[in-house]
C-alpha cells in the first residue's frame, strides 16, 4: 500500500509540473544534426541562405544556432534549439512551413549536408538567475525527476542560500513532452558568459557547508543522467528570456 501511494502521489506531482508548464503555452524543439567536418560549411551556409528568406521573416520566434562541445556518446555536433512563446505560434508556424518551397528547399540542404539525430519537444517549468543576453555557453544536466514538486521546492531553498547571490548566469528548467532518452523527464540548461564563469562558481560554492547542504538536497527528488556543453554563437530573434519566465 505504501508502494501504491508513493506510487500515485509521484503521477500526481508530475502531472502539477506538467500543468504549470503547459499553463506558460512556453515550447522549445529541439533538432539535433551529426556534420561532418569536411560538410560543416555547406551546412552553415544553408543555414544562412533560410535565414534570409521570406519564410523565416515570418518566423514568430527565437532560434538558437547551437555547436556541441562536449556531450559523450552523443553523435550531436549541432541543433537548432527554436523556442515559441505560445504553443499557438508553434502550430501556425508548422502550417506557414508545409507549404513553403523555400523552406522545403532548406530541409533538403540539410539533409545533404548532414544526418539527423533527434527531435525533442520541452515545456518551459521556471527560470532562476539572470540570463545574459549575449550569453554564448550552455551548460545542459539531463535529468530524472521522481517528484517534481519536491524538486522545485529544493531549488527554491537552494535559491535563498546567500552563495546563490553571486550565480552567474543563470538557468532554466524544461520538461521533456516527446522524444528525449529513455528516463528522462527534464533538463536544466545554465546559461554563462563563459564556461570559467560557470565553473569557478561551482569550485567556490563547493567549499561553502550550507550550500553542499542544500544542494545534496536536490539527490532526494532527482538523478542525473548526463551532461553536455554546448556554445551558440548565432542567435535569431531576441535572445531574452524575461517574456517566457
Amino acid at each position: 500500500m505504501k508502494l501504491l501511494k508513493n506510487f500515485l502521489f509521484a503521477c500526481a506531482a508530475s502531472a502539477i509540473l506538467f500543468i504549470n508548464a503547459a499553463h506558460a503555452q512556453v515550447m522549445w524543439i529541439d533538432y539535433s544534426w551529426k556534420v561532418e567536418p569536411q560538410n560543416e560549411k555547406k551546412f552553415i551556409a544553408a543555414v544562412e541562405k533560410f535565414t534570409q528568406s521570406a519564410a523565416f521573416s515570418r518566423f514568430p520566434g527565437k532560434m538558437w544556432f547551437v555547436a556541441h562541445t562536449a556531450n559523450g556518446p552523443n553523435p550531436t555536433t549541432h541543433s537548432f534549439a527554436v523556442v515559441y512563446e505560445k504553443t499557438e505560434d508553434l502550430d501556425a508556424n508548422f502550417r506557414d512551413f508545409a507549404n513553403s518551397d523555400e523552406f522545403d528547399r532548406f530541409r533538403k540542404a540539410l539533409s545533404a549536408a548532414a544526418e539527423p539525430v533527434d527531435e525533442v519537444v520541452y515545456a518551459h517549468v521556471k527560470g532562476y538567475g539572470g540570463h545574459p543576453i549575449d550569453a554564448t555557453t550552455y551548460q545542459v544536466s539531463l535529468m530524472a525527476v521522481s517528484n517534481p514538486v519536491g524538486y522545485l521546492g529544493a531549488i527554491d531553498k537552494l535559491m535563498r542560500n546567500e552563495v546563490m547571490k553571486g550565480l552567474p548566469g543563470g538557468f532554466d528548467i524544461w520538461q521533456i513532452v516527446a522524444g528525449g532518452p529513455p528516463g528522462a523527464s527534464h533538463i536544466v540548461v545554465f546559461a554563462n558568459n563563459s564556461f570559467a564563469e560557470s565553473m569557478n562558481f561551482n569550485r567556490e560554492s563547493a567549499a561553502d557547508p550550507s550550500f553542499a547542504r542544500d544542494f545534496a538536497a536536490l539527490g532526494k527528488f532527482r538523478t542525473i543522467l548526463g551532461s553536455s556543453w554546448t556554445t551558440s554563437p548565432v542567435k535569431y530573434g531576441s535572445s531574452e528570456l524575461n517574456s517566457i519566465r
